[in-house]
Parts: C-alpha cells; structure tokens; sequence
C-alpha cells in the first residue's frame, strides 16, 4: 500500500471554451442577406418582344422560365450565384468604339462600355439559346449592375468575385496580442472541482482570489503591452473553459500551514527557501497520486469512496429539521477508465442502506465492495492481472484491516492469480472520480423540496449509475468475527 496527496494543475487552451463562439450565420443581418439571395417572391417574366438570332427569347413557356430561374436559386449564396451568371455569358474585349457625333454636344451619351458579354440560356430540354440583357435580366430577376460587375471582375482576374463585404481586417494585426495573451493565461495554475459542475463539464477553476480585471492588469504590467480588457477578455471565455472558484473549505492543513509560513515577514530567506522547498515536494508527492490512478495501462482501477449523508424525511418545514431524520447512506464504486474518459452510467455503482439497517463502517464498506468484486465485476476482473484501488485515507471504513481481510478473502477464493495494488491519498488531498459522480446527485436532490421516502432517493440515483439496496441485492458480512490477522495501528502508519 502507498499514500500520497494532490494537485494543481496546469492551464490548457480548450477546444471549446466557457463560452460559445458567436454564430454569424444566425444572426439576424445574416438571416435577412439569405432570404435577400433567396429568389422567394420573384416571379421571371420576358421583357422584350425581339424576334431575330441575337435574341430568341420569344420560345421560351412558363416551364422554361420556371427551370432557368431555378437554376441561379438552387443555392441563397451570393457568391455562387454570381458564378452560375458568369457560366451564362460569354465575356470578351469591346473590339470597335464609334467615333462620337460631332453634333452632339452631351458628352455624357457617348457609351464607353468596358467588357462585351454575349448572353444564352439553358432550357428545360438542355437546348441553349441566345438572349438579349433585358429578358436575362428579367428572367433570373437580377440587377443590371450585379452582372456588368461580375462580368468586369471575371474578365480581369480570370475567376469568379469571392465575398469581400464585412469581416473583420485586422486579424493578423492582432494574432500576436492573442497569442501574449493566450500564453499569459497559461502561466496560471487551476484544479478540477471536487464536485462536478453540472453544465460544465471538463471545467477548471483559478483560484477564487483571481478575476478576469486582476489577470488583464498583471499582463499589461506584466508586458508592458496596452491591450484592452474586451480582447482579454474574449481570449478567457472562448478559448478557455476556466472559471474561478470558491474559497475552500475542506483544505489540506500542510498546505495552509505551509503557506502561512511563506508569508511570514520576520523569517529569514533562507527559511522563507526551505518552507518554499518542502512545499514544493508535498504538492509534487500529491500529484503522484493522480498520476498513478490515470495510468489504466492493463489494470482494472476502481476508486471508491462514501457521499454525504442522505437525511428522511427531506422538508422545507422547520419542525422536520429539528426533528429526529433518519439517515440514508450511498456508498459509490467507479470504474476509472483514465485521464479524460467520459464517466459512463454503466460504469457507476451506488450501494444505498438505511442507518437503521446498518452502520457506515469498515465492515459495511467491505461487503458492499466484496459483492461488486466478487459478483457485478467478476468477468472483467477475471481477465486481467492488476487491480488496483483508491480510496481515502478513512481508517474506520477503507483504510482498515477488516476491508484487507476481505481482498485477501476474495483472491484466495475467487482470483489466486491477480495482483491487488491499494492506494491512499494524504488526507485533504482525497478528490476521487466518485465525487464528481455525488456532486451530480447531489445538484438533483437540491431541486427537490420534500422527499418522504428512500425509493424517492434511489429514483435519482438511478439516473447516474446502477442502484443496489441493501437486503434486495446486496448483505452485510462480519468480517470483525472472521478476522485472524493481527492487528496493529502499526501496519498502516504512513511512509
């Protein structure tokens, strides 16, 4: 058996951060532009009556004019649509220019057209035809302007006009700010909270004497660098899924009385380096801890710890407060699949007694936990070699000789070939994947006023993992009555 502590950890760039990036495509600017490329109210009509080569026109029905509208409209992006206009006409060069009139003294009549389109249309029986700009107008119900423009820009670059409207021109401007900032952010340290925040899933939390004002301030003195707080702020809550926390209330007392004693001003620097040293090595043996439990590797890990006591019944009524509640006990079980891994329903196993049917001890622990080895779990275990375990440091539930009587009990009977490893964190450094799993009961219990009964308790536990009552699936053994091992304090003394 080993022990150790826990566990800051390092601020990384999330792929989806606090908050969601905006969507401009939902926007309603964005909405009304669609519905402008939409084609929904135009009707296609023939303007011109011509009657020669250059424009016949004069062929096409309903049907024609119906399938030649539908080809520009078959997608509401503007810049596709130029594309298939351009695709209808044939852009050349104006070869001659007249000689202006003499005569005529308005110089503002002379035409200088810059580009020579020829124009044609695709039937609904794949013939194509020429015809004249008023009725390819008329007919696609688009403005004059928008073809010359397209046609002058294809004639130029050789390809059809992308989308140069909107979007923002400085982005690379600033790419080096972001990038200052980004690194910045990351030079702070931030911890998972011991109870899962429902919502917010995969969320780290800075220290609660931090805020996003206090950030920007240390990195413009910091860097010298005058960056506003609205792009600060932008890079936090979309590139980071940080959040600040809460003062802690169950805190490791080393690490308090470590950092009392860094702040003491009468101590001299070299005492002031040594507290700063001893320090460092108790928050480096606490992460080994974590380490070890996210290397799955081959071995079968199962971290097991008890939730907050249950009270029945559960009243907004004062006189229930006050009064004598029995309490409700859920004992959970994880299988941990390693670092990152989603926590699955099939994975979580909740034991649930009354206090009237059993106390909340060492021997209670042990057959809820022999009945998940030996029984639910057995097909798994059987296959593998390693099993390794982590609980708290709890001597009169976990840490305790009758549970090893137990693991010795059930390798002799069940796994003689398997290998256990049993973990313990130092006290105040015990977060466990099983108290993200209480933390989201108990985010569903908070949202019911009155429960009467213990079938209304199990109802929500059962929507987070598989439910076994006490005396239905599971029962209590004495491994007190059973135990021949000597019993000393010494063995679990921490080394």
């Amino acid at each position: 058996m080993e022990t150790y502590d826990a566990v800051d950890e390092p601020v990384m760039l999330s792929p989806t951060g606090k908050r969601k990036r905006r969507r401009p495509r939902s926007s309603a600017r964005s909405i009304a532009k669609t519905a402008r490329y939409s084609g929904k109210g135009l009707i296609p009509r023939l303007t011109c009556t011509h009657k020669n080569a250059l424009c016949t026109a004069g062929t096409l029905n309903e049907n024609d004019l119906a399938y030649i509208k539908g080809q520009l409209y078959v997608t509401k992006d503007k810049v596709e649509q130029d594309a298939i206009l351009v695709s209808h006409m044939d852009i050349g060069q104006v070869k001659r220019r007249r000689q202006r009139d003499p005569r005529d003294k308005d110089e503002g009549r002379q035409k200088n057209r810059r580009v020579l389109i020829k124009y044609s249309l695709l039937k609904e029986d794949k013939t194509k035809i020429s015809v004249c700009q008023a009725s390819f107008l008329s007919i696609f119900c688009v403005k004059e302007f928008r073809v010359q423009s397209a046609a002058r820009y294809w004639l130029e670059h050789g390809r059809s006009r992308p989308e140069n409207r909107g979007g923002y021109r400085r982005a690379a401007e600033y790419e080096g700010k972001k990038e200052r900032i980004r690194n910045h952010i990351k030079s702070f340290t931030c911890r998972a909270s011991h109870y899962a925040r429902r919502g917010a899933p995969r969320r780290k939390y800075l220290p609660s004497d931090l805020s996003v004002a206090k950030m920007h301030k240390m990195f413009q003195k910091q860097n010298h660098d005058q960056v506003t707080y609205s792009l600060y702020w932008s890079i936090f809550v979309y590139d980071f899924n940080l959040a600040f926390g809460h003062p802690a209330t169950d805190v490791c007392s080393t690490c308090l009385k470590f950092r009392i004693a860094i702040r003491d001003t009468e101590q001299t620097p070299d005492e002031k380096q040594e507290k700063i040293l001893l320090y460092t090595l108790h928050r480096r043996r606490a992460r080994q801890f974590y380490n070890k439990m996210n290397e799955v590797g081959d071995s079968f890990i199962v971290c097991f710890d008890v939730m907050e006591n249950l009270v029945l019944p559960k009243s907004p009524v004062g006189q229930a407060y006050y009064s004598r509640q029995l309490y409700l006990y859920v004992f959970g079980i994880v299988h941990h699949r390693g670092r990152g891994e989603s926590q699955r329903k099939e994975d979580i196993h909740l034991y649930t007694w009354l206090e009237h049917q059993n106390a909340k001890d060492s021997n209670t622990i042990a057959s809820a936990l022999h009945n998940y080895l030996g029984s639910v779990v057995i097909s798994d275990i059987r296959q593998i070699e390693l099993l390794r375990l982590f609980s708290d440091s709890c001597y009169g539930q976990k840490k305790n000789i009758n549970v090893l009587c137990m693991l010795f009990a059930l390798c002799n009977n069940k796994y003689p070939n398997l290998t256990i490893d049993y973990h313990f964190p130092i006290k105040g450094h015990s977060f466990l994947p099983a108290d993200r799993v209480f933390g989201r009961i108990e985010q569903e219990i908070r949202k019911k006023d009155t429960i009467l009964m213990p079938e209304e308790y199990h109802e929500i536990i059962s929507k987070h993992g598989t439910v076994h009552v006490y005396g239905k699936d599971w029962k209590c053994y004495d491994y007190k009555a059973v135990n021949q091992f000597h019993k000393k304090s010494e063995i679990f003394q921490n080394q």
